[in-house]
């Protein structure tokens, strides 16, 4: 932080943005947005594999095991970590120039690069445990074998 933004900042303070941790309450979805979105998480997954194989070269099972783990970990830390940045407060022209007068305007900027950075983990994991609902939910409704 400048001694300009730190000065700015006591006159002027702007909105920021700030993190939630935990699961969010989401509705319902619909058996097939579910499974669209299964489909393309796990597509992408493959594709990860793929790349490791076949572009990398990478043939070691310890290799794949440890992309796993990390995938894994990027995904429950996005699944219970929401960045909500403060918009109203990126800068000029709409974020395209930096305000050197408030360092709130930077917290916002790290906000938002924290929830594009965590996107993808978060339709991954949320993709699966929604698919973990449906199997849950289908299970219960389904009658007993043999009757």
């Amino acid at each position: 932080m400048s001694f300009f933004e730190w000065l700015g900042e006591s006159y002027d303070p702007g909105p920021s943005g700030d993190a939630q941790f935990g699961a969010r309450e989401r509705g319902r979805q619909t058996c097939r947005s579910v499974l669209v979105r299964v489909f393309v998480s796990l597509g992408l997954l493959g594709l990860l594999g793929f790349i490791m194989y076949h572009q990398m070269g990478i043939r070691e099972f310890h290799s794949y095991r440890n992309a796993g783990v990390g995938v894994m970990v990027y995904s429950l830390i996005a699944f219970f970590v929401h960045p909500e940045p403060d918009t109203s407060n990126v800068g000029f022209l709409g974020g395209l120039v930096d305000h050197p007068f408030r360092y709130s305007d930077d917290v916002n900027r790290i906000l938002i690069f924290l929830l594009l950075v965590l996107l993808p983990g978060r339709f991954l994991s949320e993709a699966l445990v929604d698919l973990i609902r449906l199997i849950r939910h289908s299970a219960r409704k389904s009658p007993p074998p043999g009757s």
